[in-house]
């Protein structure tokens, strides 16, 4: 049997289609684009597509994330925070705290040796703090947000970005190219600054390790590095693509409820 699950994030819609065993035969990751009825249906037909499957050779389907209830096939909607729990333990057993940077969101996560979740934390109500704060700051510097990580590898200098708000760091960001600084080290401060309010929010718990990152930022290499000063623990992204975790986990759990 196989089983089908999305993620339907605001940024992103991810999928997996899964064997019996566990193994993924079938993944995609696709923009939202603000409609969650399209990106789902678009999916689940790429998602068929890729295993050469029909929907008649799904046993069910599990969805999570901001879109789940917009799936257009028949589903169970499930936890984004247990679908990253599930996913991330699967996919990395040695996994005892997670951390999940969303478009909109981003969460800590600890796990025991079962992966069951023990305690969490998350923001969901400040861009400050997820991958939506890099997607205004990229607009207004007009930078393609896949070049970020490598700008600020390279950067060799550092502004210091002080307001805590998405909208408030935007001005801020104006102010300093309006002066002339480097793009580059206004996105070093920009990514210091975000890397802070995660790691703020991880300290907020006793987190152990292993520890894993998972969702979209999790690919920003210098995201990682400030973070890893800042807590002083190494971050592993999770494999074998950190934005797949949450969908990998909704089918699991589905699996296991079938």
């Amino acid at each position: 049997m196989n089983y089908i699950g999305c993620d339907i994030g605001t940024g992103y819609t991810k999928g997996v289609l899964m064997g019996e065993d566990g193994r993924i035969i079938a993944s995609s990751i696709i923009p939202t684009n603000a409609d969650p009825r399209s990106a789902g249906k678009k999916i689940i037909d790429e998602l068929l597509e890729k295993a050469k499957l029909k929907k008649e050779d799904i046993a069910g389907c599990g969805s999570t994330g901001w879109g789940r209830a917009y799936l257009p096939m028949e589903h169970k909607e499930l936890s984004l925070i247990n679908c990253i729990a599930r996913g991330v333990s699967f996919l990395h057993p040695s996994c005892r705290t997670v951390i999940d940077i969303g478009a909109q969101h981003s969460m800590v996560i600890l796990l025991d040796e079962k992966g069951q979740v023990l305690e969490f934390r998350q923001n969901d109500r400040c861009a400050a703090g997820c991958g939506r704060f890099i997607e205004v700051i990229s607009e207004a510097l007009q930078v393609n947000i896949e070049e970020i990580s490598s700008l600020v590898l390279n950067a060799k200098e550092k502004v210091n970005i002080t307001s805590q708000c998405a909208v408030f760091a935007e001005s801020e960001v104006i102010a300093h190219v309006n002066e002339g600084r480097p793009v580059d080290a206004i996105l070093a401060g920009i990514i210091e600054s975000l890397g802070r309010s995660l790691v703020a929010m991880a300290k907020r718990l006793l987190i152990a390790e292993d520890i894993f990152v998972s969702g979209g930022m999790a690919k920003n290499a210098a995201l990682l590095n400030v973070m890893q000063q800042h807590l002083e623990k190494k971050l592993n992204p999770a494999e074998p693509d950190p934005q797949l975790v949450g969908a990998v986990g909704a089918a699991l759990l589905v699996k296991e409820k079938s």
